[in-house]
């Protein structure tokens, strides 16, 4: 599937560096090395494949464009959860954060979303910025929730599956609506999409809470088990408090070395971990569901996708 779609990622790979391009040849620079650092291109690979549902052909450089713009939003987001979460790495490499600290971290984010909201003034389609305005919204109000909820040890199943609609789920259904939004495919498809991006994103989060607690930091990237070390209640950690919330109790106040104990309880817990697999492979059930509307070209390489998502490492 890659080599079928190695031109349209190179071709939006480049895009992104023509949108935020400035005069500034330090501040380019400094993005340059940020967007070679790269991570697996979900949002951009799903938004490549759901752009050949409609008009692909006709439609090609407005296509090539959002897709760009898909993984442009994205990437910039993590420059501010990186500010939010105090991230010292990200992929086995410094945060912008880590290297020119919070204010100048900030301002360069900040920046990229400028240039976002530039290119999509040009996009004339309803829909497309309905769609995208309320995805914006929903991401910074996922973020305000997280943090109002920090060391919240009453956080429900259903609060955290809100959260993550919020912060992941939404954003990769834009990725999948958009593309076919304007690819001009049909309401149904429009809707599948969607639908289905909205699912296999709350199977994504739920995986990365997962592999917070079982992968390794080389594979990861990042120290292990610190959702739980900086008091962001994820799946993991609350189906852990429901099986021992005595030891939550004096949560926030926990010392790094108690709290490191309770990762590693997590960590070797299989009955906790089995649920989540199950739990996010029903998600994706889901997804898989929602696809099969359109030709099967397009299902068999979201499926292809879906396949890579539920057995990777990281």
């Amino acid at each position: 599937m890659i080599d079928k779609y190695k031109k349209d990622i190179a071709l939006a790979r480049s895009e992104i560096r023509n949108i935020y391009l400035s005069d500034d040849n330090e501040l380019n620079s400094i993005i340059d090395d940020y967007f070679k650092i790269g991570g697996k291109g979900v949002r951009l690979i799903l938004s490549l494949i759901f752009s050949r549902v409609g008009e692909y052909e006709k439609q090609y450089s407005k296509l090539i464009r959002n897709a760009a713009l898909v993984e442009l939003i994205h990437t910039t987001s993590l420059i501010h959860d990186d500010i939010i979460d105090k991230s010292l790495s990200r992929r086995s490499n410094p945060t912008l954060n880590n290297l020119y600290g919070n204010k100048r971290a900030l301002f360069i984010g900040d920046y990229l979303f400028s240039t976002i909201l530039k290119e999509v003034s040009s996009i004339t389609n309803r829909d497309f910025h309905k769609y995208l305005s309320l995805t914006l919204k929903e991401l910074c109000y996922g973020e305000l929730i997280q943090n109002k909820d920090l060391y919240n040890i009453d956080t429900r199943v259903i609060d955290y599956l809100k959260k993550i609609k919020r912060k992941t789920a939404i954003l990769i259904a834009f990725a999948c609506v958009s593309a076919t939004i304007l690819s001009k495919a049909n309401e149904k498809e429009i809707l599948a999409s969607y639908k289905f991006g909205y699912y296999l994103g709350m199977s994504y989060q739920i995986m990365d809470d997962y592999l917070d607690f079982v992968s390794d930091e080389v594979t990861l990237g990042k120290d292990i088990g610190q959702d739980l070390i900086n008091g962001n209640v994820t799946l993991p950690i609350i189906l852990k408090i429901k099986k021992s919330k005595e030891k939550f109790k004096e949560y926030r106040n926990l010392s790094l070395e108690e709290k490191l104990t309770l990762v590693n309880e997590i960590r070797l817990d299989d009955e906790i971990l089995i649920e989540l697999k199950n739990i996010s492979h029903g998600y994706l059930k889901k997804a898989l569901q929602a696809i099969e509307i359109f030709d099967e070209d397009i299902q068999e390489d979201l499926i292809l996708v879906v396949k890579t998502l539920k057995h990777r490492n990281y």
